[in-house]
């Protein structure tokens, strides 16, 4: 029986090829990754070169192409009759490069990178650091973790969990099933919803900005400055609304809507009310609180 399985063993381990490739960058500023299931991991220094290392089976190969200025690597499918197969890599690109991710059954790590990052898979977790200009992160069926990315941020969940932190820039995101969680959020535009899910921000609140947030069921938490100038509107239709500031009102009035259902609305202004906040919610309970409050 030992025998057995220490054949096993030595078999299966002769089936992973390595591979360890190291593409000069040479003008190159893009670097395109897809594949069908495994793991992605993505890290970056200051060398002009792409290094590509990557586990896979004897039947696989690794295909590195170059077009223009994107340099693109993937598994190559001709060695293969079906699409049953996983395949690890581990890449090492410029700082600089912008970096676009594609995969049905992929986890995908992203860390430094210092240009526009483009990430999607249908099942897997994704989790990037960095990236500056247009950060694009879409997942179907895992979390999303987003930190320390500069630029127009556009996150997009479906039953997983969100969340995005310490970034600043336009802020696009949403989710239909899982809580969406913003900390550290620097933003003259946030747009945010859920459908199921809980939603939480904490950030700044800028003078002339645009603040949108929205849920149908779960609970919604804003932590705000305490010197804040904003005007305020809050509608929810079978909930409740809660406010933790000086000077707004304690009280939500009811307002016209469906018939039975329990419609209220709050708006309220302070400071100047120079940043505009509208928050709505069908059933579940909004928090505006005043952050060390």
């Amino acid at each position: 029986m030992v025998t057995g399985i220490v054949v096993g063993a030595l078999s299966a381990a002769v089936l992973i090829q390595p591979t360890d490739t190291l593409v000069q960058a040479a003008g190159a500023s893009r670097l395109e990754v897809e594949s069908l299931q495994g793991q992605v991991v993505v890290r970056t220094w200051d060398r002009d070169a792409v290094r590509i290392r990557a586990e896979h089976s004897e039947e696989l190969a690794v295909e590195i192409e170059r077009s223009g200025s994107t340099i693109s690597v993937s598994p190559e499918m001709e060695k293969r009759r079906d699409f049953d197969f996983s395949i690890d890599f581990d890449i090492t690109m410029p700082r600089g490069f912008d970096l676009s991710v594609e995969g049905v059954a992929v986890d995908v790590d992203v860390e430094g990178a210092g240009g526009e990052v483009d990430v999607g898979t249908v099942h897997g977790s994704i989790r990037v650091v960095g990236g500056r200009g247009a950060i694009v992160v879409g997942s179907v069926n895992g979390t999303i973790h987003v930190e320390g990315a500069q630029g127009d941020l556009e996150v997009t969940g479906v039953a997983g969990g969100v969340t995005i932190r310490n970034c600043s820039g336009d802020v696009f995101a949403e989710s239909v099933g899982g809580t969406l969680t913003l900390e550290g959020i620097d933003s003259s535009d946030v747009e945010v919803g859920t459908v199921g899910g809980s939603l939480s921000f904490d950030g700044t609140i800028q003078d002339g900005g645009s603040y949108s947030f929205g849920s149908h069921g779960g609970e919604i938490r804003l932590y705000l400055p305490a010197n804040l100038n904003a005007e305020v509107e809050v509608m929810t239709f079978a909930g409740e609304i809660e406010v933790d500031y000086p000077g707004a009102p304690t009280e939500a009035t009811a307002a016209e809507g469906i018939p039975g259902l329990n419609q209220k609305e709050l708006t309220f202004e302070l400071g100047t009310g120079s940043a505009q906040i509208e928050v709505e919610t069908f059933g579940g309970t909004v928090h505006i609180l005043r952050r060390g409050g």
